[in-house]
């Protein structure tokens, strides 16, 4: 047969053999009225007096020891009252369907109690002890009863799986006692601050003794665990010997005041400790619990907060074999709400075109107004940093300079008290290139364009068309430097520049320019004269041409100029017989002039002389 595991307290050494119970008399007392108080049947008074061999049945002297048999005292409900419930908490009372526990309500026995992933119950004894089951645990309770006005209180209780801890009032004997059956052990307690620790399988028992004496049986060999040991108890071994719990975690350096959410602690490390527990309850006794969780590290933070309040932190260290040290409380104020808002815009690491920038926001429960900061650095702490209170609205609008800045937000309560920043943002304020300002220039069929450099700009496009739309450009050149050249046909364009930053993010165009592309030079040029005219004939591609005559070839001594539309010209003999040239400018269609030809040279000789033509080439 399986032997049982048991958790027994060695209890100190009774006057009285173990199934009686000790009543030390007073001044008046008799055996009937004791008998009445005490006794389920008042009528066994008598079985009283055999045992404690009273001669005189109306006289007790005063100060005596009166031996009762348990079995002849009273035995009333125990109820046990729930004085917390934190989340997911259900009850099953024997024979019905499980419910949500409620503070207040009270157990008699055979209910079943299972509280959630971060849920917690406490519960208070009808001795006064309390009791506190943990997160993900199922506890069942059993026999709850009261040995009359004795003071005496039996307490059963079943842990299948899960944790609970204990702070038992001292038991009075022989029949008083609190005992916890587990599928591994037994635990019977007196007096005793206490932890159990059922694993998930339910192959292990880890015991963890605060206050009190333990002794721990299995497979024919005890151990006693002290105050500050625990133990480790596994199905079908002995029980490993009683180890130092690890010693309280220093929290000496946590803050009062917590003012920031998530809710957060940091502790000194423990060489010993391979994991940390760490809770969060409103009483000081833990009964109360709110938070709880387990870290590999010394450091915890709940996304989930509590509301605003006062709460006491317990931190302990975990060791290799999963036994939880000695605790460590530290007491706080919670006084994070109203919690920041939720920023909106601009976006986390964005860039704003403009130097006017609308900061947004969603509204914040409770927030009577907010803060808005806003700093070239990251820590806020430059001198350059600016605050602005503000009341219940959700936007700002500021001009800020070109450069990086952070911002973030609090919310202030109904005194105008800011409290924790959100979240900081970073933001670039960085416009566009602006549009670049610029000549462009037209020579021997090349054009050349020229432009201020921009701030940001890191290359520039340039494009120009026939007409003053830019759908299809005729050309478009990508330059890194501020000037450029094409070459184009005579004719009438129109230009325009931008600058691109670094990443290819390009600014605003330019406003559209003319440019006009003067003809080339004419060339073959050639004089026929009679008696009444001059007939002259060229090459070239122009709007307009322009003949200019003179004595010379330097032109020094001009004569007169002409202007016809189409490469040939007849002009009446006006010329005296002698030397002459010509040369024909190219006109562009608003009549700017473009290239030269060479000078060709002429003769005018008398009329009987026949008539010699003249050619000259570009």
């Amino acid at each position: 047969m399986r032997r049982l595991l048991s958790l027994a307290l060695l209890l100190s050494a009774q006057a009285a053999p173990a199934e009686d119970w000790l009543y030390l008399t007073y001044p008046g007392d008799t055996p009937l009225k004791i008998s009445r108080t005490y006794l389920k049947n008042p009528a066994d008074w008598d079985k009283m007096l055999k045992v404690n061999k009273v001669k005189n049945e109306y006289v007790l002297p005063v100060n005596t020891r009166i031996r009762i048999p348990v079995e002849l005292l009273k035995v009333t409900p125990a109820p046990v009252t729930v004085g917390h419930v934190e989340g997911n908490v259900r009850v099953k009372p024997e024979g019905g369907g499980f419910r949500p526990l409620a503070v207040g309500d009270q157990l008699t026995g055979g209910e079943t109690v299972l509280t959630g992933p971060n849920s917690f119950a406490a519960f208070v004894l009808a001795d006064g002890s309390k009791l506190s089951q943990q997160a993900s645990s199922k506890l069942s309770f059993g026999r709850l009863a009261a040995y009359g006005k004795t003071g005496m209180v039996s307490t059963e209780l079943s842990l299948e799986g899960g944790r609970i801890e204990t702070a038992a009032s001292k038991q009075i004997g022989p029949a008083g006692g609190f005992k916890v059956r587990t599928p591994v052990a037994v635990a019977g307690l007196r007096g005793t601050n206490f932890r159990l620790n059922v694993s998930e399988d339910g192959q292990f028992l880890r015991n963890e003794v605060l206050e009190g004496l333990v002794a721990v049986q299995a497979e024919g060999r005890e151990v006693l665990v002290a105050k500050a040991q625990g133990t480790l108890a596994e199905k079908g071994k002995p029980p490993e010997p009683p180890r130092p719990l690890l010693p309280a975690p220093g929290l000496a350096g946590l803050p009062a005041r917590v003012i920031e959410l998530p809710l957060a602690f940091t502790w000194p490390a423990m060489a010993e400790a391979r994991a940390w527990r760490a809770q969060v309850a409103t009483d000081p006794d833990f009964q109360k619990i709110v938070l709880d969780g387990q870290t590999d590290k010394p450091a915890i933070a709940w996304p989930d907060a509590p509301a605003d309040g006062r709460y006491y932190l317990r931190v302990r260290a975990i060791d290799a074999a999963g036994l939880e040290g000695n605790n460590a409380d530290h007491p706080f104020e919670l006084d994070a709400r109203p919690l920041p808002p939720l920023p909106m815009a601009p976006e986390a690491d964005s860039r704003s075109y403009q130097e006017q920038v609308a900061f947004s926001w969603a509204a914040a429960p409770e927030a009577q107004g907010y803060v808005l900061q806003i700093a070239p650095d990251a820590g806020f702490a430059s001198d350059k940093t600016v605050t602005y209170p503000l009341d219940a609205v959700l936007g700002h609008s500021e001009k800020l300079a070109p450069g990086n800045y952070h911002w973030r937000l609090a919310s202030r309560d109904e005194t105008g008290q800011a409290h924790a920043w959100g979240p900081a943002r970073m933001l670039r304020v960085q416009p566009l290139p602006s549009a670049p300002k610029g000549d462009a220039k037209a020579e021997n069929g090349r054009a050349s364009f020229a432009w201020a450099t921009v701030a940001g700009a890191a290359s520039y496009d340039l494009e120009i068309a026939g007409r003053n739309e830019f759908s299809a450009p005729d050309n478009r050149l990508h330059v890194t430097e501020n000037k450029t050249g094409t070459t184009l046909q005579p004719g009438k364009y129109f230009w325009r520049i931008r600058g691109l930053e670094a990443d290819g993010q390009a600014g605003a165009w330019s406003k559209a320019a003319p440019l006009i592309m003067p003809p080339e030079a004419p060339w073959d040029i050639r004089v026929v004269w009679t008696e009444s005219r001059v007939i002259l004939t060229w090459q070239g591609k122009a709007p307009a041409f322009r003949l200019e005559f003179a004595r010379d070839a330097e032109f020094r001594h001009p004569l007169f100029n002409h202007r016809v539309e189409t490469s040939q010209a007849e002009l009446d003999n006006l010329f005296e017989p002698g030397q002459y040239w010509v040369r024909v400018i190219g006109l562009s269609e608003t009549g700017s002039q473009g290239g030269k030809s060479q000078p060709a040279p002429f003769t005018i000789q008398p009329f009987h002389d026949a008539p010699i033509p003249h050619r000259t080439g570009r």
